[in-house]
């Protein structure tokens, strides 16, 4: 008695080489950004070269994010856009669908209380959760854009994320 297994797709057929997507969630200010905004909201678009499943990718990330004013403070409502470049990796192997993402970006922020609109650059670092019956993604990511508050303080946030890629 003979079996024949045949595979319903190679694994270079499954994974993509290059990609685009678009992704919404929250926006969580912390540090300093938290002491006058609340959470708010994020948007973005993504191009990746290299697919899930390989070792390492690449991942061009662009945002933006709406923070609301807290009551009770001058503040307004602040928004920071930026464009990112990552590398991503798999957390445990090449065939786990957990991985980790970082990297530098350009950033900029308008509507803080006192201060013209400020661009400097920053750095990322997140975890996410590749989600294959739906080609999506969850994440969240850690940005730490340098000099953008008065005082020269970073603006840190964290947006939470889920993606779409096509």
């Amino acid at each position: 008695m003979s079996v024949v297994a045949l595979p319903r797709v190679a694994r270079s057929q499954g994974d993509d080489v290059f990609s685009w997507g678009v992704n919404v969630g929250a926006a969580v200010p912390a540090k300093d950004l938290s002491n006058d905004h609340v959470t708010g909201v994020n948007a973005g678009v993504t191009f990746a070269v290299g697919g899930i499943g390989q070792l390492f990718g690449i991942r061009i990330d662009g945002m933006w994010n709406q923070f609301g004013a807290k009551s009770g403070t001058t503040a307004t409502s602040a928004r920071i856009v930026g464009g990112t470049l990552n590398l991503v990796t798999s957390l445990v192997g090449n065939s786990d669908r957990v991985y980790l993402t970082g990297g530098v970006g350009g950033y900029g922020i308008r509507g803080i209380v006192g201060q013209a609109s400020k661009n400097d650059f920053g750095l990322n670092g997140g975890i996410g959760v590749w989600l294959p019956f739906a080609n999506a993604f969850l994440e969240a990511r850690y940005h730490h854009f340098y000099r953008a508050l008065p005082n020269k303080q970073p603006a840190v946030f964290i947006p939470i994320t889920l993606g779409v890629l096509f």
